[in-house]
Formats: structure tokens, sequence, C-alpha cells
């Protein structure tokens, strides 16, 4: 039987191919749109290296130190991802719009507590974040999820090696060996089992969750810790051309996933096999006695490829902040190729100097080998990136404040032109003609940019999206009268506008709404293709408290959704919607939609030297001749469409700031602040102000 290798150098060469994926990926080019399967690539690396090691201290001392392990880790992990999170949080606040560059400081923060794949995965499934730029350091989730998997399996891992000591306290260390392996294959391979099933249940069932979570990623690491269990202590018994075949069949995997998979490919479900199981055989082979003579072995473990796999972590810490910030710095959705080619080289420098001056120094040098001055990294990497963040987000506030003495739009400053005899109206027009004529960006702006995206109506104890099925009245709560309104995000944003209605008039107020859950017969289709039996649900539990209600009004307001599912279904789907409320209500109306922007005002607002007419946009014509539809379904009724456009643009511009309030949270999400100030020019139009 070979002896194992202690250094294997195809190993550096495997972690230049996955790196080099993900840069590929995140760069742009589409021959590698797969290229995303890098990160499950690393994920095995890092199980077959660290549960390997742990292995080998198991066998060897019939222990695991916990200590020791957490300060190997530390010395290699936290100074670099510490300095990169420095220098993007004071980047990220220099370059982006202020509003996105408060964003990136909260990233930064969680990323530093090795929590970044729980904060993406609540913003990726925030339906009033989604169509947001990704942020410069949404790749820390992965690194979150292998810091987190670290902390359960060594515990594991030191809980088999004492247990094994205490069944067997003067086994040979051969029998020792077979019995750790044995327990560690159950307890490793139940763990990966069940990590996979879920993998595979949740990603059909939320995608997004899916992608960022630790539970479901957990197997990737496992079977790399699988397979350096099997080959612990031995070489697998294959010849060269064996060897030579089994790395180029894991070769392939991988390449085929890269080529193949595209970001409609629903990972880290069953299909992330191919990829990993890729890996995880090139790992093996790799270790057979007979791979350092095999052309891939030494293809892979050629100097340019053992630089680039040394370079790799900090290869993977810098590519993707520097890539999103030169995007923004030159307002290019998809770099161009010069200054795509000026990002890249900017990667490799920094990634050098990083590995060089600060990795090598931490992991190698005596000063920072006692394990207690190893462990303080974590509190001393928490403190750093904290106080960076709290000095970034005060120079924000301070950049704001500078708007504070720019005075509010007022009709009266534009009494000569002809404007409408509606004060509403009328103000929309002030403010467009501020907005072309350059106006500065008011101070004291109605929400403050710096929280204009956190301005999201209440829903108090009922966020259907919990699966609770409370009633909460708003509004008037003892009033004899009720209204019900109902629908997706789009009634939520108008919830505001309605439960000021209720309060001024006298009506209790009932929000039924559902993100991304339209009040159509119609059901809509996950992004998996599935249909979303959650969204089902809850519209017939909605008709059920409509039909006890029996409220003197019920409201519909609903987005305006493109995808070719919802575009054949939503108006149908909408009329049968309206029909089957008519009999269950004194009377149904429906309010229609904001304007959909091509950008959110808060970003445009909060980026530097901006007046209000570099921020005067128009909406996108599809939206509003779908909206049209909605009123001809509503009218053709006998039902009442509140027709909303009037007072958001005028002119064909729509201002982002009217008067001194920003309408939109984002590009089509009212703010609660200017619902609430359109709640009488609502009660108005449904005529409920009598």
């Amino acid at each position: 039987m070979g002896e194992p290798r202690s250094f294997r150098s195809d190993i550096q060469g495997l972690r230049a191919l996955a790196v080099g994926l993900v840069i590929l990926a995140h760069a742009g080019f589409r021959t590698a749109s797969g290229g995303f399967v890098g990160v499950d690539v690393f994920f095995v690396i890092s199980g077959f290296l660290i549960i390997g090691l742990l292995l080998r201290e198991a066998g060897e001392t019939r222990r695991i130190s916990i200590l020791d392990f957490y300060a190997r880790r530390a010395r290699r992990v936290i100074p670099a991802a510490t300095v990169v999170l420095v220098v993007t949080a004071v980047a990220a606040a220099w370059i982006l719009p202020l509003v996105r560059g408060v964003e990136v400081i909260k990233d930064s923060v969680w990323a530093a507590f090795f929590a970044a794949n729980i904060r993406f995965s609540l913003v990726e499934t925030d339906y009033f974040s989604q169509g947001e730029p990704p942020s410069p350091v949404q790749h820390y989730w992965s690194l979150s999820v292998e810091e987190q998997f670290y902390i359960v399996i060594p515990l594991v891992l030191l809980a088999i090696a004492l247990l094994v000591r205490r069944r067997a306290p003067s086994a040979e260390a051969q029998e020792r060996q077979r019995a750790l392996r044995s327990a560690v294959l159950i307890a490793l391979g139940a763990i990966t089992l069940a990590s996979l099933a879920w993998s595979i249940h949740v990603t059909v069932t939320s995608p997004t969750g899916a992608y960022f979570s630790t539970a479901a990623r957990a197997w990737e690491l496992g079977i790399g810790g699988l397979a350096a269990t099997l080959v612990w202590g031995r070489a697998p018994r294959l010849g060269r051309w064996a060897t030579e075949a089994a790395l180029a069949v894991g070769l392939a995997l991988i390449a085929w996933a890269t080529f193949r998979f595209d970001e409609q490919t629903a990972i880290p479900g069953s299909l992330a096999l191919v990829p990993v199981l890729g890996a995880a055989l090139m790992l093996g082979a790799g270790s057979s006695a007979a791979a350092p003579s095999t052309y891939l072995y030494r293809l892979f473990s050629l100097r340019p490829a053992r630089v680039v796999g040394d370079w790799s972590y900090s290869l993977y810490l810098w590519h993707f902040p520097v890539f999103r910030l030169c995007q923004e710095y030159w307002d290019e959705p998809r770099l161009s190729r010069p200054h795509l080619l000026f990002a890249l080289v900017l990667v490799f420098v920094l990634s050098a100097a990083t590995y060089h001056l600060v990795e090598q120094p931490f992991r190698k040098g005596v000063r920072w080998r006692p394990r207690a001055r190893a462990i303080a990294l974590y509190p001393a990497s928490l403190a750093l990136v904290v106080v960076t963040a709290v000095g970034a987000h005060a120079w924000v506030d301070g950049q704001l404040a500078a708007l504070e003495d720019n005075p509010d739009i007022s009709v009266s400053d534009y009494a000569g032109d002809d404007l409408s005899n509606d004060p509403t109206v009328a103000l929309v027009q002030a403010s467009v003609l501020a907005a072309e004529r350059g106006r500065p960006v008011p101070g004291g702006l109605e929400p403050a940019l710096g929280s204009v995206r956190e301005s999201v109506a209440p829903l108090g104890d009922c966020d259907y999206r919990t699966g609770t099925t409370e009633l909460c009245p708003f509004g008037d709560p003892d009033a004899q009268r009720s209204i019900v309104i109902m629908g997706d995000s789009h009634a939520r944003h108008w919830s505001a506008a309605v439960s000021e209605i209720g309060e001024r008039y006298g009506y209790a107020v009932y929000v039924f709404v559902y993100s991304g859950c339209p009040a159509i017969t119609a059901t809509r289709a996950t992004d998996s293709g599935r249909e979303w039996s959650e969204c089902a649900d809850f519209k017939a539990w909605a008709m059920d408290q409509v039909r006890e209600l029996h409220p003197d009004l019920v409201l519909v307001a609903n987005n305006a959704y493109r995808s070719p599912f919802m575009k054949a279904n939503q108006v149908p789907g909408l009329k049968a919607q309206l029909e089957l409320l008519a009999p269950l209500a004194g009377r149904v109306a429906m309010i229609g939609n904001s304007p959909k922007l091509p950008r959110a005002p808060g970003t445009c607002l909060s980026s530097r030297g901006v007046d209000l007419g570099d921020c005067l946009q128009r909406a996108e014509a599809p939206d509003e001749r779908i909206q049209g539809e909605f009123r001809d379904t509503v009218e053709s009724l006998d039902m009442t469409f509140v027709d909303v456009q009037r007072w958001f643009c005028a002119a064909g511009g729509c201002p982002a700031v009217i008067g001194k309030i920003v309408p939109l949270r984002d590009r089509e999400h009212v703010t609660v602040e200017y619902a609430r100030a359109l709640a009488d020019p609502i009660a108005t139009a449904l005529g409920l102000t009598r």
C-alpha cells in the first residue's frame, strides 16, 4: 500500500482552475456562464483538506485541539478578508451613490461576523430589494458558509475521536485508524446525505435562499471530507492510465458544468453534483501513487498554475469588489474590453500584494504563531471593520447633510406657469419644472435618503408570508365600516394610504397582501417553474376572510408583470378575480400602479454632483400599456379605477422629489411618506370623503 504524499501540487492547480472559473463568470464571459461552479469546487477542496487535516490529528493524537484549529483558521482566513472588507467599505462610500454606499457598509459588517450568507439571503429574498445591483462583498457568502460549517464539524470529529479512544483504549494504530475511518464515514456520510436531500428540496422551493444556505451547501464540503477520509493513510490502487482517466473524467464534469450551466440553473440542488463529484474524483485520483506521472497532474502542477493557486484566496476576495466598483465608476453594466483589462490587472496586482504582505506573514510569521494571538484576530478584525463602517457611515451622513439648506419645491415658485387647479397635480407639475430648470436637491427630504430603502408599509403581526392567519385591523379598528385592500407588494405600498384614510374617515382597514402574489385567479409560477402553492393558498384564505367580513369596499392593487406566464394570464385573471369579489363586498375598485422607472430615485439623488434634472426620468412603456389593460378591464365591469399616474408624473417626466418627498423607495414601490400624502386624493377619487 503506497503512502499518501504530504504536499499535493495538483491541488494548487485545481484551486487556480476554481478561481479562474469564478473570475471568468463574474467578468461576463458568456462561454463560461457556469463558472460560478468554481465555488462548488472550492468547497470540495476545502472539505478535503480541512477534514483530512483533522483526521490526521485525530489519528496521531487520539484527540483534536479545537483552539489550535481555530487559531490556524484565523491566521489563514481573517487578515486578508479584513483588508479587503475595509478597503471595499471605504471605496464603496466614495464611489457608489450614497444610499448604496450605506448598504455596502452594512454588508461589510455582516461579512466580518461571517454572516454574509444570512444577510444576502435576507436581502435577495426581500421582494423590495429585487433588481438592485449585487453588493461588492456579496461573494463573502461562501466564506461565511465555510466558517459556519467549521463551527460544527471539528466538534463532531472530536466527539468521534474521543468515542473511539474510549471504546478501544489499547488498540493498535492500524486498528484504531480503521475504527476512526469507519465512524467518520458513517457520521459524515449521514450529515452529507441529509444536507444533499435538504439542498434538493429547498432549491426547488426557495432557490435564492438555498443558494446562500449553509445547510444546503454543507454536503459539498462533506463530499470533500468523505474523499479525504477514504484516502486517509493510504493511496488509491490505480495504475497510471486509470488515474489519468479518472482525472480526465473529473475535469470533464467540471468543464461540462462550466459551459452548460447559467444563471437559470437550479443550484445547489442535484445539478451541483456534477462539478462536486468532478472535483472529488480529481482529488481522490490525485492521491494515487501513480498520479505524479500523469499528464493532467503535471499540467495542474505547472508553476503558473501553482502561483495562481497560491494566490487563489486573495484573488477570490478581490475580484468581485474590483469588478463591481469599476462597473459603477465607469457606469457600465458590463465592462468594456479596456476597462475589463484594467480591472483584471488590478485584481492580480492587489492579490499578489495581499498574498505576500498579508497572507504569508500572518500564516507563517513567528509573531502570530502563539495560539492566543491568532485567536485574538477574530475580535480585532471585527473591531477594525466596525470602526471603518462607523467612520464611512459618518462620512456619508456628512455628505447628505450638505443638502440641508436647499429649499423645498413649492407650487408658489411657479405661479406664473400654467399649473393644474388640483393642488396635488400642481405640485407634481412644479416638481417637473424644478427638475427641468436644474434646481438643487432639497434638504430635509422625507424619507431621508439614508433610510429611503427602509420606507416600507408596516404589516404589524399580519405579514402573511410568515404563514400567520391573524387579522390585524388598521385605520380605525373600532369602526363599523371596513375596507379590505388585497394584492401583491403594490397593494402593500398603498396600504399606508388606505390605513390613513381609515383613520381619518372611520373605516377599519384589513391588509391582505403577499409580495409577488397578485390578486388574480391565475396562480404564479416560481422561478423554478413549479406552481407557487403558498400564493394560491394565501389567496384562497384571503377570499374566505373577505366573504366573512363583507367589507364596504375591496381595493385591489397589482403589479404589472411582464413574464410570459403572467402576460397571458394576469388581465383575464384580474377580471375573474373582480367578478368573484363583487358579491362579497359593498363595492370593488382597483387602484393603479405607480410608474416603473429605469433607476431608483434615492440612488440617483444620492449620487455626487447631481441636481433634480439629472434624476428626472420617464416611466417604462410596457408597464403603462398593461395598466391601460387593467383600467379597461375594471371599467368594463362598471367598477372604479383610480389612475395614480398624475400624482407621479407630468408632461412625460417623473420627478425624483415631489415637494420635499421622495415618492418611490426603489424603481416602483411608493414610500410610506408619499402614500400617506396621497390619502386624501385617493379618498376623494373613491368617494370616501362624503
